[in-house]
């Protein structure tokens, strides 16, 4: 099964290679794991919008990130799913059969509160982020840019993640390295 989808989604064990908008770190929280790695780790993220494909395209423009499939697979209409090598952030149409209207919560408005990215050049980001049209919030700073980009979703670009604020703030989270991801038949 993992080879099948590694081959379906062109997955790379090695990560993003030079993909500047790419890093992943995992935790572990000793307070509950007893110091264990944990093993979960995020698949996806889903943002709802009216117009998936054209969202799409900002963020493949902006981010960098690789397209999977869309649905119809000539026009994404109805959804497109997208990836930075680790996770897949999947772009849906509000009300689709992927994104139902529950009648309640989250399932009745558009998006996610932020989606935050590592960058490379910061300088570099910021410019690119403002050029395809995004607006600056209040509460950006220096060292973290917040942005209203489509859809008036946040964007939160760092040069360093909050790793470092996690350290200097809290001393329950120790900041990992991820483990390799393992290939189709590795021994454990």
């Amino acid at each position: 099964m993992a080879r099948r989808l590694r081959a379906m989604y062109n997955w790379r064990a090695d990560g993003p290679g030079d993909r500047p908008f790419a890093r992943l770190f995992c935790f572990k929280y000793s307070g509950i794991t007893g110091g264990r790695a944990m093993a979960n780790r995020i698949k996806h993220i889903a943002l709802q919008t009216e117009n998936p494909a054209e969202t799409a395209e900002w963020y493949k423009t902006v981010f960098g990130l690789d397209e999977l499939r869309r649905s119809p697979a000539d026009s994404g209409e109805e959804g497109v799913w997208l990836t930075d090598g680790y996770i897949y952030f999947a772009i849906l149409k509000m009300g689709s059969e992927d994104a139902p209207n529950l009648g309640e919560g989250s399932s009745t408005v558009k998006g996610v509160h932020h989606i935050g990215f590592y960058v490379d050049d910061l300088d570099e980001a910021v410019a690119t982020v403002e050029e395809n049209g995004a607006t600056e919030c209040r509460g950006s700073s220096k060292a973290n840019r917040k942005y209203k980009g489509p859809d008036g979703l946040m964007i939160d670009l760092r040069f360093r993640g909050w790793d470092e604020q996690i350290r200097a703030r809290s001393t329950l989270y120790e900041l990992t390295e991820a483990p390799p991801a393992k290939t189709a038949g590795a021994a454990d």
